[in-house]
């Protein structure tokens, strides 16, 4: 119980402590065990929130007849559909699924990973941020969202998962690149916050709640939930064709997708620890202006842009080049949304 209360930021003060002399130091507002335990429980959230979405799809992909029958019905109805019958899928999980939820899985696996996101990321971390008045808990799930959702298209029917088709070496390579990159950013991540969690928000939202006062109850479900939907979803959509057993073999897009993809890990690995050093160091210069910062103010964000094009790449690899990648039409644009969207919008932001 005193978990939970710390948790949500209402844990019962320690007895106070009589005053020894005026002299004493203050005692801080949050003792070091309180922190702790908050840090504690913050942690198991991070963890924790990933379970019920993973469990759904295990179910998903273990009930679901193998020949799912397709409805023909368009993404809008079948969201809805879906939506409507997830009440009773989620509360009956040895059950087996309705049959909108396999065909939306099995027939439009981006549709269902929209859909889970809308429902556990948009909806359920909002209600989180109201309770913990933070919005801390995307930060670190910049680098697990993309771990998740990498790993629902390799182990989709799509990419030959328990159909009796071997998955193509690009799936292992790509899954392979997105692990190293999720530990190297999660490893900055925690490092930046002293391997705390949950004791800071980006200091963009926290400008935002100040300058949006009661209207960032409202505002914060677009600014941070809705926003980082079309940015965290779209740059993964490259990873379904990437993982596909029926794509085309390994070729020259590969290797420059795993070219942008290295360069960017090693870029964003340089300019962090450079940015690290630089601010842990007691007499720094106001501006930082030497090894990669001295040819650009953002060259961590450069090498993160780099990496999601080398993700785009392994899609256009998938689909044999240029020419194949460009023919899928409406397709190819679903799934070069992300970095299409992404980039312009970080970067202004950034700048």
């Amino acid at each position: 119980v005193r978990l939970a209360l710390v948790l949500l930021g209402s844990a019962p003060p320690s007895p106070p402590r009589r005053r020894r002399s005026s002299h004493a130091a203050k005692r801080p507002l949050i003792s070091a065990t309180d922190h702790r335990m908050r840090s504690l429980a913050n942690f198991l959230l991070m963890v924790g929130v990933c379970v019920p979405p993973a469990l759904y799809v295990a179910v998903l992909h273990r009930r679901c007849p193998a020949e799912t029958p397709t409805s023909g019905e368009s993404g809008l109805a079948l969201a809805r559909q879906w939506l409507a019958a997830l009440p009773a899928d989620a509360s009956s999980m040895f059950a087996p699924p309705s049959s909108v939820a396999c065909d939306v899985y099995a027939s439009h696996p981006r549709l269902c990973v929209n859909l889970i996101y809308f429902v556990v990321v948009d909806v359920g971390f909002y209600l989180i941020y109201l309770l913990q008045g933070s919005t801390w808990l995307i930060d670190p799930h910049w680098q697990l969202i993309p771990v998740c959702i990498s790993l629902f298209f390799f182990s989709h029917p799509d990419a030959g998962w328990d159909e009796g088709v071997p998955q193509h070496p690009r799936a292992y390579l790509v899954l392979g690149l997105l692990l190293v990159w999720a530990t190297r950013l999660m490893h900055n991540y925690l490092r930046r916050e002293g391997y705390q969690f949950g004791d800071r928000e980006d200091w963009r939202y926290n400008d935002m709640r100040r300058e949006h006062g009661r209207w960032f109850v409202i505002s914060q479900f677009f600014a941070v939930c809705v926003a980082q939907h079309c940015m965290l979803v779209g740059l993964t959509m490259p990873l379904q064709p990437a993982m596909a057993a029926s794509g085309a073999s390994l070729n020259r897009f590969d290797a420059l997708a795993a070219s942008l993809c290295l360069t960017g890990i090693c870029v964003g690995l340089v300019a962090d620890n450079q940015l690290f050093a630089y601010m842990q160091s007691p007499d720094k210069p106001l501006l930082l202006d030497s090894g990669l910062w001295r040819f650009s103010r953002h060259p961590n964000h450069f090498g993160e842009q780099l990496w999601w094009i080398g993700i785009l790449s392994s899609a256009v690899a998938a689909a044999g080049g240029w020419s194949g990648f460009v023919a899928g039409g409406p397709h190819c644009w679903a799934v070069a949304f992300g970095v299409c969207f992404n980039h312009p919008i970080d970067t202004l932001a950034t700048l």
